[in-house]
């Protein structure tokens, strides 16, 4: 069967970061092979919609940037068309299973060839990304064949996606870094997390602006920290300005997170962009049972360990696991805040090492070219 003939499966869990990395792995694997057909199931067409305007969140099918796309709840269309053209190669993405009418097909009715399906996992720093990349897994028909296929920080795992939009914006950020001696006065702070008090980081804000001279300006992102950050400024008096960031499209928010001095993030794909950025940046990994995200934030921070100063390091590695403890207080804030010119280098470092580790769409491509059908 066609290899190229590409189904994206994206069960949407958290708002928009599984959608926002499919979209970016749709548009890298055309970027690379232009014939590619591409058919994108999703679950949560308005978080697609938000992300891409193009996208009408109210057809059950529809024809965009020369791809397929179909809303995974119906069942009924889904099944008819999948019927009369099967799937070949099946990109199931963030271990999000499969639709009741795709189980079918595959399994209770059977489709003329073999079926391979990637198992696209979760991105994390851990050591085991390396063990279970290309891993083959068992299922249950002889015909479907499943493999594990790791996003990953080495050269061990298939790399983080470089779609063309992003690789531009990377570069004209770390241009205007370079020349950021002619506009010293500025310095530009993106806030996107999830629910917090932010008043530490209000008060370490204001008093960085007063010891550096620095012009302080927060981009507050829309979504679940906007109104906590804007309540804290408030309280806190307002001393610094604040932006208040309309929901943008992927491509602007990708170009912004690259011009910015410091970057507060959560969630996978924008943990992504930010380590590619070459920007220092905080994350806000998502809270789990006994306290397992502090893990893959240790063995985030343990990547970073080589590209920054001993003791800049201890101060990033101590206020980002305060940060995420929401444990942390303004004194550690502004202490990070202050050695931001000694981690520059460092995270631009460690950036082009990610670069270097080659694209993960390109190596799925690969992949998927080297199996068998």
């Amino acid at each position: 069967m066609d290899k190229n003939d590409l189904t994206l499966l994206c069960k949407v869990v958290d708002n928009f970061g599984d959608i926002g990395f499919v979209y970016r792995l749709a548009r890298a694997l055309v970027e690379l092979r232009p014939e590619l057909k591409l058919r994108l199931v999703v679950s949560d067409l308005p978080s697609f919609s938000a992300l891409a305007p193009e996208i009408d969140s109210s057809k059950s099918v529809q024809s965009c940037f020369g791809w397929q796309i179909f809303d995974w709840n119906a069942d009924e269309i889904c099944a008819k068309a999948f019927a009369e053209n099967p799937p070949s190669v099946i990109l199931e993405c963030f271990q999000c299973g499969r639709p009741g009418w795709l189980e079918h097909l595959l399994f209770d009715v059977g489709v003329p060839h073999i079926v391979q399906i990637l198992n696209i996992d979760y991105l994390t720093a851990e050591d085991y990304a390396d063990d279970f990349h290309c891993l083959k897994s068992a299922t249950r028909s002889p015909r479907v064949k499943k493999s594990n296929f790791m996003p990953g920080f080495t050269k061990n795992t298939g790399g983080l996606v470089l779609d063309g939009a992003f690789v531009q914006s990377r570069i004209r950020g770390l241009e205007k870094r370079k020349n950021h001696s002619l506009q010293p006065e500025n310095f530009t702070v993106l806030v996107f997390s999830y629910e917090r008090d932010f008043t530490p980081l209000v008060r370490a804000l204001s008093d960085f602006q007063n010891v550096s001279g620095k012009k302080i300006c927060a981009l507050v992102a829309a979504g679940k920290s906007h109104g906590p950050f804007m309540r804290a400024w408030k309280a806190e008096g307002m001393s610094f300005s604040v932006e208040e960031l309309p929901f943008l499209p992927q491509e602007k928010w990708d170009a912004l997170l690259c011009r910015c001095d410091l970057n507060f993030v959560r969630g996978e794909d924008s943990l992504s962009r930010a380590c590619l950025s070459g920007v220092p940046f905080v994350w806000q990994a998502y809270p789990q049972e006994g306290d397992y995200h502090l893990v893959k934030l240790q063995a985030l921070n343990d990547r970073l360990r080589a590209f920054l100063p001993e003791d800049t390091f201890a101060t990033y590695n101590r206020f980002t696991r305060d940060y995420n403890t929401n444990a942390e207080d303004a004194d550690t804030l502004l202490d990070l805040l202050n050695d931001i010119p000694l981690m520059q280098d460092g995270f631009s470092a460690f950036s082009q090492c990610l670069v270097e580790n080659g694209n993960f769409a390109a190596h799925l491509l690969e992949w998927i070219d080297a199996l068998k059908l």
